[in-house]
């Protein structure tokens, strides 16, 4: 991936990566997410190109643990564009990955998706990834804390509204 790719590679990402089709993600989508990892992780950060487009990307990161002899590389991103997909470039994208993985010593490759995203699990299987560990992510809507509410309402209103029953200082005239 090259610094030019970046805005193609967050414009297929939000395509691909949207609230609706996985609305409880504990990593998010965000311009952030490409740009950190090129630049913290450049050598891990892949794009597929057909006719002069990114129609995919990879982007990951090595994971060194103090006092381990173990590396880790994770794949944090993979994403084809859907109307390619089906064509062999997720798994040039992975065999990409893989390989500089190898490369700078990871013994182990990580990746991790939602349990509901029967595509990607298959992918990963057929592609000799197991030991599947589940994990429990919780989320909580805030929109129906008292505290947001009021903190909404307070937004709304005008200073000095009737709800409050405060009016705003007067202005001080005395010379």
């Amino acid at each position: 991936m090259e610094l030019e790719d970046l805005p193609a590679v967050y414009a297929l990402g939000e395509a691909v990566f949207t609230a609706d089709l996985w609305p409880s993600l504990y990593r998010t989508w965000d311009e952030y997410e490409p740009v950190g990892l090129f630049h913290s992780d450049g050598e891990f950060c892949f794009v597929a190109i057909y006719e002069d487009k990114v129609v995919g990307f990879a982007l990951g990161s090595l994971i060194e643990k103090r006092n381990s002899a173990w590396s880790y590389g994770y794949l944090t991103w993979l994403a084809v564009n859907p109307e390619m997909k089906r064509s062999g470039i997720a798994t040039q994208l992975l065999e990409a990955i893989t390989d500089a993985f190898i490369r700078a010593g990871a013994r182990m490759m990580i990746v991790d998706t939602d349990a509901g995203n029967k595509p990607a699990l298959t992918f990963f299987r057929q592609h000799e990834f197991s030991n599947e560990d589940r994990h429990v992510y919780l989320s909580k809507n805030l929109t129906t804390h008292p505290s947001y509410r009021r903190l909404r309402r307070q937004k709304q209103e005008p200073r000095g509204s009737r709800r409050t029953g405060k009016t705003p200082p007067a202005e001080d005239k005395t010379p």
